[in-house]
């Protein structure tokens, strides 16, 4: 197969072939065409190399000047004497013999060429096809895994559905209670605080587990245009009871209204959702930070802790369903999942940025909307 992959080579093999015909020309225009005859393997080489290294076009050109040398070498011997009919024939003769064999060794060499080059062709035709058939395979796999998953996700769907409608009565019968003490005359007020306090927690369990119950029913989301720090603010209780005694909570919210539109529930679930994990990296104590601020048209929520952070490959899969690094009895790999179906769905997007040792920040990017109309007016 002839060289074709650096132009610098292809100029070193012709230089060579041009050379070894240079000599042969000298050499017949001297010595005439009969003192070649004994010589007509070494007249082969330059075809040789010219068919190795140069390709079919550098072949038949090598053949074309190597039949020009020939008739050089004709001449010179007609040069020498005026030749008889004798001699005319033996100057044909060897005119004839080094014209067929470099002819023969020309076809035979462009013929293994050819086959060469195809096989080439073929051979990539094969590599690309393998490529293809390895893509395609590829796919089908993550095709099925994705059709798993979602299975699973169905199964869990309907498993949620009957948990939540029995959570949903259980927190029916502790609001029935607190409600219950919050009627008692006589009370102290920190004891009404703290059924104030269940009873805010409870309505807003049953919201989400409402919420829960309609995402298993494959409901649509209610949307609807509110204050991103309203809702934050009003969820600053919940979030001192996730965190508990140990984990120090701090919130920074932007002066200007944050408005956004998505399902208020669905955004209170991801927060609270992201909250948990974060305590729960810090098992031995720490620091939460809630934050909002605005940046062109998207309202900025931020979430960050100095937990024990997450290493690339383990930050790479975080909103894969159902992974997680968490003990079985703990997580279930669907809370970072559900939190990005939740803002994707609501035109946002959500990056995390963690290392080993340096905690973790998740900052949820949401499109600003304007200010309603009944709160324009307001």
């Amino acid at each position: 197969m002839p060289l074709r992959r650096h132009p610098v080579q292809r100029a070193i093999a012709a230089a060579l072939v041009a050379a070894g015909l240079v000599l042969l020309g000298l050499s017949h225009v001297r010595y005439g065409l009969a003192a070649q005859s004994g010589s007509v393997m070494l007249s082969i080489l330059p075809l040789l190399f010219a068919g190795l290294l140069l390709g079919r076009r550098g072949l038949w050109a090598t053949a074309a000047a190597y039949l020009a040398i020939l008739l050089l070498g004709a001449w010179a011997d007609l040069q020498h004497q005026v030749p008889n009919a004798d001699e005319w024939r033996e100057i044909a003769s060897h005119l004839l013999q080094p014209v067929l064999a470099n002819a023969i060794v020309a076809l035979i060499l462009d013929r293994l060429i050819l086959k060469s080059d195809v096989a080439a062709r073929r051979n990539r035709e094969l590599t690309l096809i393998c490529r293809q058939l390895e893509l395609e395979i590829r796919d089908k796999e993550a095709s099925q895994a994705q059709l798993l998953q979602s299975q699973r996700i169905d199964a869990l769907g309907k498993l949620a559905s009957n948990v939540a409608h029995d959570f949903n009565n259980l927190l029916g019968v502790v609001l029935g209670f607190a409600q219950r003490g919050l009627g008692h005359r006589g009370i102290d007020e920190e004891t009404r605080h703290c059924l104030q306090r269940i009873e805010a927690a409870t309505r807003r369990g049953r919201g989400l587990t409402s919420k829960l119950l309609t995402l298993a029913r494959n409901d649509a989301a209610v949307r609807e245009t509110f204050d991103a720090n309203e809702v934050l603010r009003e969820l600053q209780p919940v979030l001192h009871s996730i965190a508990g005694p140990g984990v120090e909570t701090r919130a920074a919210l932007c002066g200007d209204a944050a408005w956004i539109r998505m399902d208020r529930a669905e955004f209170e679930a991801a927060v609270l959702n992201l909250a948990k994990n974060a305590v729960d990296a810090m098992p031995g104590g720490g620091r939460l930070a809630l934050a909002t601020e605005i940046q062109g048209e998207a309202v900025h929520v931020r979430l960050e802790d100095t937990g024990h952070g997450m290493s690339a490959q383990t930050r790479a899969r975080i909103f894969e369903p159902f992974f997680t690094t968490k003990p079985r009895e703990r997580g279930s790999g669907i809370g970072l999942a559900m939190v990005h179906r939740i803002v994707t769905e609501a035109g946002g997007t959500i990056d995390c940025d963690s290392a080993p040792g340096a905690g973790t920040r998740f900052v949820v990017r949401l499109p600003l909307q304007i200010v309603p109309s009944d709160r324009a007016a307001a």
